[in-house]
């Protein structure tokens, strides 16, 4: 047994030791000496990159570019479009960054038949066809007169020749479809449909005309929506539609390739029949232009529109059904010959690696396939984005390294249902889910020069507006007039309807890439570009989808020195390269906590009175609301505090920060859809395109007093109401310091 004065003197030298262990942690902790790679981790990237960065993004690039993509039309699954530009990018990206890679996928898409193209007509009683639809596009500029031009057609629809009386169904929204059979007592059975583009997604239209049992659909380009009536000078003279244009584009409901849907196209993957249910529809659809419709419709029986229903054409716009004398006993005639096939399809990653945390990947994705020659759909995105990566990869060369990886995606198949991105986050959705920071995207990058326009998740809004105005205004006259920066002239015409300092941004929905990231892997995400003057009141640019978005429109129509791409190309590159450089993620969670607050009050202010009638109490909800604001202020306080020196504790914020909007997922999917699982943003089920808040709600909701089961729906109600609250009370307690382990 050791004597006591043994046991002093073997505790003295313990607390010794201690002592100076304790002295050499706190010297090493405070000491202005930090191990280099310490102090590099330590502060934000250098500010100088910034300006680099910026003069780095030349517009003349940009330019060239564009009309290299915009040479041959590249619909998917197409040589031009797989392996032409496919193998121009991976040449780009592999002498300018760190890697890349490609990922391919056989996927279902669906073509035009070359030899018997899709056509309506109106048949007489001896079965002879009469105003027979245009089969092309007429050739108005030299540019487009190339062989490999695919004739209109709406993807996925099925092939099949049908007759029958025609009905003139506005939008094809739902709303329009019950005034027809509610208030006009319009019967729809076996009836040929005939609706405008515009509004909603074109799938949805298809929808609604199965729904009502119309037995075909047409689609067309309304003056109202694309050429602001029918006296206005049209492409290739001015940007607007002429009536021989016609807009393609998909009727597929959901995303990804057909027959693997939530897992990828892989060689392993187990794949459906093509005679199963699929989400396409199961009549016949297909687009014409507006010198076409104007043949039927200014034949059309019964009763006239009312004036939300009046298009611009230069006729009195009637219902139907059926056509007037001499046409009386004719009917309407769609045929269409519409295939489907599986084509590869191909996805080029290119990437830069992160110096201190290379698992973390801030996202930048364009999709690469266009109908025709899309020079702005989607061609403007991928101009720009092989001009930032050249000029990322050129700062890269000159010793710059961002302190987490950057990413760079050029999409295949998206025009057809996000195809690409879907497979690639299906294949990679484990380490997507866990180490993506962020997904920012560009579709169309300049559809307009009138103002920078925005959707964005709430926690990544404030960075935008900083970025924006670190950026110059392209717009000469806005710049002269004291409005330096794209914040400016985007505050100026497009205002916030609740803050008068910021302008205003959309919700994100479903209407690009950026869906899988947002409603599957739960990333925060942002698309952005240059949009026209908002007083049009379009419902896209006008050219969209048709053979006449050329490069001619581009560089000579909308942006001639390409000065608003390069705008473009400098905010996006900025945005990346805070979120890579920063140590501290710029995610912003009090501004979804004023986000949930709006949409609580709207909710609150539209349903007080109707739910209370039916006993449903809101205060939980309130309460759930109250709680995030609280943690996320009290996150951003600490924020404030947080030892920059100390990476685990820069690692957890950051973690918190950016795994916020995967609290906001649902595994169970919004309404029972599994590839929409965003509980607060979400398409509506009655419009794809458009974000709704507080979703599975809405839709609970929506026509409610009309369904004869009211117990059922109110039930329904009560669920969701239970499920926002449940999910925002989680999503707070994700923001709550993790010290407090009393606090889970």
């Amino acid at each position: 047994m050791l004597s006591l004065t043994k046991l002093i003197v073997i505790a003295s030298l313990c607390s010794a030791v201690f002592f100076i262990i304790g002295i050499l942690i706190g010297r090493f902790a405070t000491a202005p000496d930090l191990p280099n790679w310490l102090r590099k981790m330590s502060v934000d990237g250098d500010s100088s990159i910034i300006e680099k960065l910026m003069k780095e993004i030349k517009a003349e690039n940009i330019k060239e570019n564009l009309e290299f993509l915009t040479k041959k039309p590249h619909i998917a699954g197409s040589e031009q479009d797989e392996d032409v530009l496919v193998n121009h990018i991976i040449k780009e990206w592999t002498t300018q960054l760190d890697g890349v890679r490609v990922y391919p996928y056989k996927v279902l898409l669906s073509y035009p038949n070359a030899t018997n193209p899709n056509y309506v007509a109106i048949e007489l009683e001896n079965g002879t066809e009469v105003e027979v639809s245009a089969k092309v596009e007429k050739i108005l500029n030299p540019e487009q007169d190339d062989p490999t031009v695919v004739n209109p057609f709406n993807a996925y629809s099925p092939a099949g020749v049908v007759t029958g009386d025609l009905v003139y169904v506005n939008y094809g929204r739902i709303e329009d479809f019950m005034h027809l059979q509610r208030v006009l007592k319009v019967d729809l059975n076996g009836k040929i449909a005939i609706a405008r583009y515009g509004k909603i997604f074109r799938g949805d239209k298809a929808e609604n005309a199965e729904k009502f049992n119309c037995t075909a659909l047409i689609l067309y380009s309304d003056p109202v929506d694309y050429a602001l009536g029918t006296q206005v000078a049209v492409y290739p003279e001015d940007w607007w539609l002429p009536g021989t244009g016609v807009q393609r584009g998909t009727l597929y409901m959901s995303d990804g390739d057909p027959l693997t849907p939530y897992y990828p196209s892989t060689d392993s993957a187990y794949f459906l029949n093509e005679s199963e249910d699929l989400g396409f529809p199961s009549i016949p659809v297909t687009p014409i232009g507006y010198d076409d419709a104007i043949k039927y419709l200014s034949k059309l029986d019964g009763p006239t529109v009312n004036s939300s229903w009046q298009g611009k054409l230069n006729i009195t716009y009637r219902i139907g059904p059926g056509f007037v004398h001499p046409y009386t006993n004719s009917k309407m005639k769609v045929s269409v010959h519409t295939y489907n096939e599986r084509k590869l399809i191909k996805n080029v990653i290119g990437y830069i690696r992160g110096e201190h945390e290379p698992d973390r990947y801030v996202i930048l994705g364009n999709h690469r396939d266009a109908w025709i020659f899309g020079a702005v759909d989607p061609s403007s995105g991928t101009a720009v984005m092989l001009e930032l990566s050249r000029a990322m990869g050129t700062l890269l060369k000159g010793g710059w390294q961002p302190r987490r990886s950057i990413i760079f995606c050029s999409w295949g198949a998206e025009e057809y249902g996000l195809v690409g991105s879907t497979e690639w986050g299906e294949d990679l959705n484990k380490i997507l889910s866990s180490r993506a920071v962020a997904y920012l995207n560009v579709d169309i990058a300049v559809e307009g020069n009138a103002s920078f326009t925005a959707s964005v998740t709430p926690n990544l809004q404030s960075l935008l507006y900083e970025v924006t105005k670190k950026v110059e205004n392209p717009n000469r006259d806005e710049y002269t007039n004291g409005r330096k920066t794209v914040f400016d002239t985007w505050m100026a015409n497009i205002p916030s309807s609740y803050d008068p300092t910021i302008p205003h941004v959309r919700d994100l929905a479903y209407g690009s890439d950026y869906k899988v990231f947002l409603q599957i892997l739960g990333v925060s995400s942002l698309d952005i570009g240059f949009t026209y003057n908002q007083n049009y009141k379009l419902s896209s640019y006008p050219t969209y989808h048709s053979v006449y978005e050329t490069y001619h429109l581009v560089s000579r129509l909308i942006d001639q020195e390409f000065k608003y791409h390069q705008a473009l190309a400098r905010v996006w590159g900025e945005i990346a390269r805070t979120l890579a450089d920063s140590v501290i993620l710029k995610m912003d969670c009090v501004r979804y906590a004023e986000k949930l607050q709006r949409i609580f009050n709207d909710v609150q202010d539209t349903y007080r009175d109707i739910f209370s009638e039916q006993g449903i109490t809101l205060e939980y909800l309130a309460t759930a609301v109250k709680d995030f604001r609280k943690a996320a202020n009290d996150l951003h306080d600490r924020v404030k505090m947080v030892d920059l020196k100390n990476p685990l504790e820069v690692r957890r914020v950051n973690d918190q920060l950016m795994n916020l909007e995967k609290a906001f997922i649902d595994p169970l999917g919004v309404s029972g859809k599994p590839n929409l699982r965003h509980v607060i943003f979400a398409p509506s089920q009655h419009h794809t395109y458009a974000s709704s808040s507080f979703p599975g709600l809405t839709d609970a909701l929506f026509d409610i007093e009309n369904d004869p089961d009211q117990e059922a729906r109110w039930q329904q109600v009560r669920k969701e109401v239970s499920i926002v609250t449940f999910t925002i009370q989680s999503a707070a307690r994700t923001l709550r310091n993790v010290n407090n382990i009393g606090g889970l």
